[in-house]
C-alpha cells in the first residue's frame, strides 16, 4: 500500500525581531565600531572651538576645565602639584596626573587638556554596549551605544576637560566588572578598585555609589543558591576597595591630609550655594532633576521613556538595570542636597536612562507589550506613583511656563499636588489592568519595528539638530583672547584672577587661580603680582574689596574681552610692563565704575 505523500507545511516567516537580532548578532562588532567611530567625530570636531554659550547657566564649560586641572598645570611647569592655595589635585587627583602626562606627552594646550575626557566619553560607548549586551540579542546593547555616541549634552561635555566624563567611565567600569565579575570573580576585584576610585580618585560627590553597591552585595548573598561560593568571591571585590583606598592615602591623604580636609569642608557643609533647608525644598530640589540645566529638554524622548520604564526593567531581575536603577535614585538623592547643581553635575545620571530606554526598546520589540497583562499590586501601583512624583511636577511646571514655581519655603504644596495627581495617574492605570487583563500590546512585529526606528530617528534628530545648530554657529572668542593675551604679556608676569588659568591654559606665564576662599587674602603680598584679570562673578567683587584702592587707581587697563556677555579686564598693576601698546578705550582703571560700566570687546 502506497504512502499518501508528504504535504510540505509552510513555516511562518521569522519576526522582524527575531531577523534583527540574527543581524545584529553576526554583524554587532562592525556596528559597534561604526558607532564608535560617529561618537568619536562628534566628539573631536574642532576642539579648539568655544563650547555653546547655551550648554549651562554657569561658566563652567569656559573656566572650570582649567581649574580642574590646575595642579597638573603647575606640575607641567614648575614640578609640583602644590604652589598656592588652589589645589585642586586632592579631590580630583586622576584627572590631574592624566592630565600632566598629556601635558608631558603632548605638550600644554587647549585640546591637550580634553583628551582624558574625550578618550572617557568614547570609551563609555564601547562600555554601555558591552554593559547590555545578551546573548542572541544584543539590539539593547548596540541601541544603548548609539544613544550615548549622539546625546548631545553628552558628546558637548566630552569635549571639555572636565570630570564628569571620567567620572560616568568609572560608573560604567564598576558595574560592567561586577556584573561579569559574579562569574569571573577576578573581576570583582577590579569592580572595587573602580567603585571606590571613582569617589576618592576622580570626584568625592560619586559617595552615592557606596551604598549602591553595598546594596548589590547584601542582594547577591541573599539571593544566592552557593551563598559561601557568593561570600568568598565578595573577598576579591574588598581587595580592589583596599586597593584604591591604599593609593589615595598615598597619593593624596598622607602628604596632603590638611588640604584634602579643608577642600571637602568648604565642598559640603560650608558650600557658599548652602542646601536646602527644609524637607520639601530638599524634595523639590531633587525632582526637579535637569530642569534648569535644560537637560530634560534637550534629551526629552530619552528623558520620558528612560524615566517612565527603568523601574519596571529592573524588577525583572536583570543585574544591569537593577545597576542602573540604583545608580539613579541615589544619584539624584544625592543632587538633591546641592544648591549649587550646573548641568555637568547631573549628567552623570543621563547614561543610566540612556540605558533604560535601550532596554524598554528592546522588550516592545521584541513582545510588543505596552501595558502588561500580569496582576499589579495595590502596593507597587502605589510604589510607582510615588515614581511618577517627578514626572508629573516638572510637567506641571513646564505646562504652566513656570508661572506656578513655588518661592522658598512654599514647595510643600506643589509637591503634595504632583503626589496627588500621581495617585491618580497610577490607579487609573490599574483600574484599565482590571478591565484589560491581558494587557494592551502590538502584535504586528513589523509594526513595532517601524514605531522603534521612529522614536529612534526622532532622538538622534533631536541630538544632531543641536549639534548643527552648534557647529555651524561656532566661536573660537578663548583661543583667540588667549593667543592675544600671551602675546601682550611681559615673559615674566605673573597674573592673578578668576579667569586668569582659563586664559592662559596655553601661556608659560604664571597664572594664579581666585576663588571665594583660595589665594583671596592679601595676594599682593603674597604674589609679586604684576597683572590682574578681572571679570564680573562673586569671586572677582570679593577680589577688588581685598586690593587697596590705590593699587586699583593706579592700575591700567590694557585689553577687555567679552565671553557670553561678561567682561573680562586686563589690569596691568603699578610698574607692570607690557609688550605692546594699550589699545583704544583703555587707560587707567577706575574702580568706581568697574561694576556698571560695559565696555566693548576687543576685536580678535
Amino acid at each position: 500500500m502506497k504512502k499518501p505523500p508528504r504535504t510540505k507545511t509552510r513555516s511562518s516567516p521569522p519576526e522582524p525581531s527575531t531577523l534583527l537580532a540574527n543581524f545584529f548578532t553576526r554583524f554587532f562588532w562592525l556596528l559597534l565600531m561604526l558607532i564608535i567611530a560617529l561618537g568619536f567625530a562628534l566628539r573631536a570636531a574642532d576642539l579648539r572651538a568655544d563650547p555653546p554659550p547655551n550648554l549651562s547657566w554657569s561658566f563652567a564649560p569656559y573656566t572650570d576645565e582649567s581649574l580642574n586641572t590646575y595642579s597638573a598645570r603647575n606640575y607641567f611647569l614648575y614640578g609640583t602639584w602644590k604652589t598656592d592655595d588652589f589645589f585642586p589635585f586632592v579631590i580630583y587627583p586622576l584627572v590631574n596626573i592624566l592630565v600632566a602626562l598629556i601635558f608631558k606627552i603632548f605638550g600644554m594646550g587647549f585640546v591637550q587638556v580634553k583628551i582624558i575626557s574625550l578618550l572617557s566619553g568614547v570609551l563609555g560607548i564601547l562600555l554601555i554596549a558591552l554593559l547590555l549586551r545578551e546573548k542572541n540579542r544584543p539590539i539593547a546593547g548596540l541601541l544603548a551605544a548609539l544613544f550615548f555616541a549622539t546625546c548631545y549634552p553628552l558628546v558637548m561635555y566630552s569635549r571639555l576637560g572636565l570630570v564628569e566624563t571620567l567620572e560616568i567611565l568609572f560608573l560604567l567600569l564598576t558595574g560592567l566588572c561586577w556584573i561579569k565579575g559574579l562569574k569571573s570573580p577576578g573581576l570583582l576585584t577590579l569592580a572595587g578598585f573602580f567603585a571606590v576610585g571613582t569617589v576618592l580618585l576622580i570626584k568625592l560627590s560619586a559617595v552615592f555609589l557606596i551604598p549602591v553597591m553595598l546594596i548589590l552585595i547584601v542582594t547577591e548573598l541573599l539571593t544566592s543558591t552557593e551563598q559561601k561560593k557568593s561570600l568568598f568571591s565578595m573577598i576579591y571585590f574588598f581587595t580592589g576597595v583596599i586597593a584604591a583606598v591604599l593609593v589615595w592615602l598615598l597619593l593624596v591623604y598622607l602628604p596632603y591630609r590638611h588640604e584634602y580636609l579643608q577642600y571637602v569642608l568648604r565642598h559640603s557643609s560650608e558650600s557658599p550655594a548652602g542646601h536646602p533647608g527644609t524637607i520639601p525644598a530638599y524634595f523639590f530640589n531633587t525632582f526637579t532633576f535637569g530642569l534648569r540645566s535644560r537637560l530634560i529638554l534637550r534629551t526629552v524622548w530619552i528623558a520620558i521613556i528612560g524615566y517612565l520604564f527603568l523601574p519596571g526593567l529592573a524588577k525583572s531581575g536583570s543585574r544591569p538595570y537593577r545597576y542602573a536603577l540604583l545608580w539613579f535614585i541615589f544619584g539624584i538623592l544625592l543632587l538633591g542636597y546641592m544648591n549649587y547643581r550646573p548641568p555637568r553635575y547631573e549628567i552623570i545620571l543621563l547614561p543610566v536612562l540612556l540605558i533604560a530606554t535601550a532596554g524598554a526598546l528592546n522588550q516592545f520589540l521584541i513582545s510588543g507589550t505596552i501595558l502588561p497583562g500580569s496582576r499589579i499590586s495595590i502596593a507597587r501601583t502605589a510604589l510607582y506613583a510615588c515614581w511618577l512624583v517627578p514626572f508629573i511636577l516638572q510637567l506641571m511646571l513646564h505646562l504652566s511656563k513656570f508661572q506656578n514655581y513655588p518661592q522658598p519655603g512654599n514647595e510643600a504644596g506643589i509637591l503634595f499636588l504632583s503626589l496627588v495627581i500621581s495617585l491618580v495617574v497610577a490607579f487609573a492605570g490599574y483600574g484599565l489592568l482590571q478591565l484589560l487583563p491581558d494587557g494592551i500590546s502590538i502584535k504586528s512585529g513589523w509594526l513595532r519595528a517601524g514605531i522603534v526606528a521612529l522614536l529612534i530617528l526622532f532622538n538622534l534628530r533631536l541630538d544632531l539638530i543641536q549639534f548643527s545648530n552648534w557647529f555651524n554657529n561656532r566661536t573660537y572668542d578663548l583661543i583667540s583672547y588667549s593667543k592675544e593675551l600671551d602675546r601682550i604679556l611681559p615673559e615674566n608676569a605673573v597674573v592673578l584672577g578668576t579667569w586668569a588659568p582659563p586664559l592662559m591654559i596655553e601661556s608659560r606665564k604664571r597664572a594664579i587661580a581666585v576663588t571665594d576662599w583660595a589665594n583671596i587674602t592679601d595676594p599682593l603680598n603674597r604674589f609679586d603680582l604684576t597683572h590682574l584679570i578681572i571679570g564680573e562673578g562673586e569671586s572677582d567683587q570679593l577680589l577688588l574689596h581685598q586690593l587697596p584702592p590705590r593699587i586699583l587707581q593706579n592700575s591700567k587697563l590694557i585689553r577687555q574681552f567679552a565671553i557670553r556677555g561678561q567682561i573680562i579686564r586686563i589690569l596691568a598693576l603699578s610698574g607692570a610692563g607690557s609688550d605692546s601698546a594699550p589699545q583704544p578705550g583703555s587707560g587707567h582703571y577706575n574702580p568706581a565704575t568697574a561694576d556698571t560700566t560695559r565696555f566693548q570687546a576687543t576685536p580678535h
